[in-house]
């Protein structure tokens, strides 16, 4: 699957998935039931795989190193084969 994001939207998914993240941890830690917690954590790695991709997409983006490239992401994220 491929998306196509700016680096604007792309930074603000970055930090959504960081607060989601920070509250998983605290419902995760809550949580008796240990098949439920099994599945949040499960979740919860999937979603932190997710964040640190985009955080090094992020710091790899050419706007960032002082190109104009409104849509740098678009080829970083829409990789062949992924």
């Amino acid at each position: 699957m491929n998306l196509a994001m700016s680096t604007s939207q792309a930074d603000e998914l970055q930090h959504l998935l960081e607060s989601v993240l920070s509250e998983m941890s605290h419902e995760i830690a809550a949580t008796d039931n240990a098949g439920f917690r099994a599945k949040l954590m499960a979740r919860r790695t999937l979603l932190a795989d997710l964040e640190h991709e985009l955080r090094d997409l992020l710091a790899a983006a050419p706007e960032r190193a002082g190109e104009e490239a409104p849509d740098a992401l678009v080829r970083e994220l829409a990789r062949p084969g992924d």
